[in-house]
């Protein structure tokens, strides 16, 4: 979030999180153990002057248009669905990260990819196919008891978030400039 924050400013940012900041979640990322019990993108909100929706994100409970990039850092297949269809509807742009226990990956999805071999849902079927771990439905909590046991996760956690960020100066920053 820091990151986006100083790319872009903090005035284009918003932060979508229907999650409460548990103490498992203060050895990660910017929190700290005065923040438990608040919502994560209102946390995020204060600390680096974005906006913050409370809830979780959702196929059209939003709207974006064609400059828009959304940053999917999802844990779960619902969400990366709701994000790629949402982009399908307002022609916007997503760049989706995640990570295993050893392993992280960011991807960009452009809507014109829709139904072709770039789109995220041809090469990963099991967005689709898999409608587990969805915050929506239930209470989901982090990863937190994870990390500590495999603190490998805490780094590839922050690659995910790298390898994100680094996709949005590319593709969002500086290829519109080779167009001129």
């Amino acid at each position: 979030m820091e990151t986006m924050c100083l790319l872009i400013g903090p005035e284009r940012v918003v932060a979508v999180d229907g999650d409460k900041l548990e103490m498992k979640n203060v050895d990660r990322l910017t929190f700290h153990s005065e923040d438990v019990g608040r919502n994560k993108a209102e946390v995020l909100a204060d600390r680096y002057g974005c906006q913050a929706i409370p809830e979780w994100f959702a196929f059209g409970s939003q709207s974006f248009d064609e400059s828009d990039w959304l940053m999917g850092e999802v844990d779960n297949n619902p969400g990366r669905a709701a994000i790629l269809a949402t982009c399908d509807l307002s022609r916007c742009k997503a760049i989706i990260a995640g990570n295993e226990l050893f392993s992280s990956e960011a991807y960009i999805y452009l809507p014109e990819w829709k139904n072709s071999r770039l789109d995220p849902r041809v090469y990963y079927p099991s967005i689709l196919q898999d409608h587990s771990n969805d915050p929506r439905a239930a209470a989901i909590g982090c990863l937190g008891e994870k990390q500590r046991a495999n603190r490998q996760l805490v780094t590839a956690n922050l690659m995910g978030t790298a390898l994100a960020m680094h996709l949005y100066v590319v593709w969002a920053m500086e290829s519109p400039k080779l167009d001129k």
